[in-house]
């Protein structure tokens, strides 16, 4: 993984972990002592971080740092796909309880 791919999963992956806990850049920066201007630059890899930063964001977000730098990929196609069937499963099971209900009551 070339030194650009891993900014870009730490970049990518800062914003979804804050997004995630709920928090704006300003409230970041404010619980991690940093400005929220470099919070925005991180996010839109403009910046890097150094060990102290990593430290300090892993412990506003109360997450392991390795979790900045693991790459998850989805497939589109596969998740679609799951996610359909899954959908059409659970409207079969809310059809078939919908039809126990209806004969118990009736």
């Amino acid at each position: 993984m070339t030194e650009e791919n891993i900014r870009k999963v730490f970049s990518r992956n800062l914003r979804m972990l804050r997004e995630k806990k709920g928090l704006s850049q300003m409230e970041l920066a404010s619980k991690s002592c940093l400005a929220t201007n470099f919070i925005n630059d991180i996010e839109n890899g403009k910046k890097w971080i150094s060990p102290a930063t990593l430290s300090k964001l892993s412990e506003a977000l109360e997450i392991p740092p390795y979790k900045f730098f693991v790459e998850i990929e989805f497939d589109d196609k596969l998740c679609s796909g799951v996610l359909g069937q899954f959908c059409a499963e659970l409207s079969n099971d809310i059809i078939d309880t919908i039809k126990s209900l209806s004969a118990r009551y009736s």
